[in-house]
């Protein structure tokens, strides 16, 4: 009882007393809640930062082994070259190349080697090196080994193939611009005889596998770390991270484990991820700066911070004067902060009149307005950094300078009236605007046949012998939907593993059937067929997986095609396959209908 007298509340007037309860219900929950909501948003940023970051090294690590199985797939088709091999023979032989056979060999093969090379636009350039101070180099294609940077592959006779990476392409040294931080798979070609005919180098730009790596940005960066701890990053004098390079390498690499946290270094908060690439052996680590990215944050806390200091000494100093007013306004606006509390942003904050409940309901109302701004701009910003990194993927090849390239070669096969090199051209151009759109999209039937027909003229150029393409679709198939590029890799399949072997004129069967809800596409070439072992290896690879690094006849075409379909219809969709050695092979796509049609209302 004696505690009870003496205490200090004792003391206090009744309306004092009020105002302190007043105080004690109605601000310390605002404080809390702003804590929690301020704490809550730090929280949720470091964790969307740390998401996207993820999202980032696992698409760097997507692009590493799409490089990876280009090259790999590039060096096996210089290495299957029969003409080079036996090239490469005659020279480390010693026998005596006749120059007819060399301009022959020029003709024929390096430039069919070249066009390999410029038909694909993530390859920067195939070379292929021999030692041989004697040899006449064939420009681009066939050089000396002294010109070859990847010396580390000639001195360890262990390696049949190694990486390089940041090197600058000076081999012709009169380029006043020559093209910098180029990677390359370098690999030996082997033979029986002479233990090593020379080296494959495949070489691809950096910035196409890291677009990041040598960004000059002050908010983000990003670096490659060999296993021998070679670094390569954008280490010019005027990047602002280069006193921090030591301080973050020692944050990645403290583990062997993949790693992604919030880190302070240097007073900066920072997001650190790291990505164990094992198709190069090294490992890729991003940095995403908060406090550049998260300044306006970390003000607009201070701000809240002032604001609820201000309005608690207003209302104290005058809480005493209106205090029964108060107590009945103060919980109607109690009760709209235990809304907010449970979630509800959109309550309305109650008039409370002109003083100052009046105030605080105001400011309580404007907090709550920003609070919901922030998160609009989170959600904005978020919006924004991903479809920046879509549409730097998206613009990696530059489409425009493409199609201009394509229509002055077309203009010019028209002056000189070469008609037939005009038309390919066109062909071709219109080709590339179709497969440059993307696949996300689905296309018609009608627009996918165009395409093949197109690149069936084009093959045909190839070849002393004619393909024929035969159709068979009804009307109301044309304009139904389907996966973009669905129906060509199964055309190419045919041409290049059933038609080109025999070598004659023929002809590939392109058939629509409707059915009552779906409908299939044929499409049946009357090539070498396959037996039914090779039918049903097929099979199996097109339902149950393939190999990622497969080549070519692994199947990886008709299961991406098989994969497409049924993410965009379901399970029940699909390619089915049917075949018999040396008549004919018949590829089926079922696929639903986007309306049901009857077949009277067809007839």
């Amino acid at each position: 009882m004696s505690r009870i007298k003496n205490c200090w509340t004792n003391k206090l007037k009744i309306t004092q007393k009020i105002s302190l309860t007043v105080f004690c219900f109605a601000f310390i929950p605002i404080l809390i809640l702003f804590i929690v909501i301020v704490m809550n948003l730090e929280e949720k940023e470091k964790n969307d930062k740390i998401y996207l970051v993820k999202a980032s090294a696992n698409q760097i690590h997507a692009n590493v082994q799409k490089t990876v199985e280009l090259c790999n797939m590039s060096t096996q088709a210089f290495l299957n070259n029969g003409a080079l091999l036996t090239f490469l023979q005659q020279i480390h032989s010693g026998e005596e190349i006749f120059i007819n056979d060399m301009i022959r060999f020029r003709r024929d093969e390096i430039v069919n080697l070249e066009r390999l090379v410029n038909s694909n636009p993530y390859l920067y350039q195939i070379r292929v090196y021999v030692d041989d101070d004697d040899m006449l180099e064939m420009i681009p294609i066939l050089f000396k080994t002294d010109r070859m940077k990847n010396t580390q592959i000639m001195v360890d006779n262990s390696i049949q193939s190694s990486w390089l990476f940041n090197y600058t392409d000076d081999l012709f040294q009169l380029s006043a611009n020559p093209t910098k931080h180029i990677m390359a798979l370098t690999t030996r070609i082997p033979n029986y005889t002479y233990g090593n005919l020379g080296y494959i180098e495949v070489a691809v730009k950096m910035e196409d596998v890291f677009p990041e790596l040598f960004d000059s940005r002050d908010a983000i960066w990003s670096c490659f770390v060999e296993q021998d701890g070679k670094r390569y990053y954008n280490d010019s004098e005027e990047s602002r991270w280069n006193p921090l390079v030591e301080d973050i390498m020692s944050e990645a690499m403290s583990t062997d484990k993949e790693f992604s946290d919030k880190v302070k270094i240097h007073g900066e908060n920072m997001i650190i991820t790291t990505k164990h690439i094992p198709e190069l052996d090294g490992t890729y680590i991003e940095v995403i700066s908060l406090d550049k990215l998260n300044g306006g944050l970390v003000k607009l806390n201070w701000l809240y911070a002032v604001i609820m200091v201000v309005i608690m000494l207003i209302l104290i100093s005058v809480i005493q004067l209106v205090v029964k007013t108060m107590v009945r306004r103060f919980y109607l606006l109690f009760g709209t902060l235990q809304e907010v509390q449970e979630g509800n942003l959109d309550v309305v904050v109650p008039d409370c009149g002109a003083d100052e409940l009046g105030e605080l309901a105001d400011q309580i109302g404007i907090m709550l307005e920003r609070i919901k701004v922030l998160m609009k701009d989170n959600l904005d910003r978020e919006i924004l950094v991903k479809n920046s990194e879509i549409r730097a993927l998206q613009n990696q090849i530059n489409a425009h300078f493409i199609y201009n390239v394509l229509e002055s070669v077309k203009m010019m096969a028209e002056i000189e009236e070469k008609y037939d090199i005009a038309d390919a051209v066109t062909a071709l151009g219109i080709m590339l605007r179709y497969s440059m759109k993307g696949l996300a999209r689905n296309v018609t039937v009608r627009q996918e046949v165009e395409y093949i027909q197109k690149y069936v003229a084009l093959m045909n150029l190839r070849f002393d012998y004619e393909i024929y393409l035969s159709l068979n679709i009804p009307e109301m198939l044309w304009d139904q939907e389907i996966p973009k590029m669905s129906l060509q890799p199964i055309v190419e399949n045919a041409i290049c593993h059933g038609i080109e072997d025999i070598a004659e004129d023929t002809n590939i069967y392109i058939k629509g059937i409707v059915l009552a809800d779906n409908f299939i596409i044929e499409i049946t070439d009357q090539g070498r067929g396959m037996t039914v072992q090779q039918v049903e290896s097929l099979r199996e690879k097109i339902e149950d997986g393939i190999e990622v690094n497969g080549g070519s006849g692994s199947g990886i075409g008709l299961k991406n095609v098989q994969d497409r379909i049924q993410i965009h219809f379901g399970k029940e969709y699909g390619i089915q396959v049917s075949s018999r050695f040396g008549c004919y092979t018949k590829v089926s796509m079922k696929i639903p209908l986007n309306q049901i049609v009857s077949l009277e209302q067809e007839r």
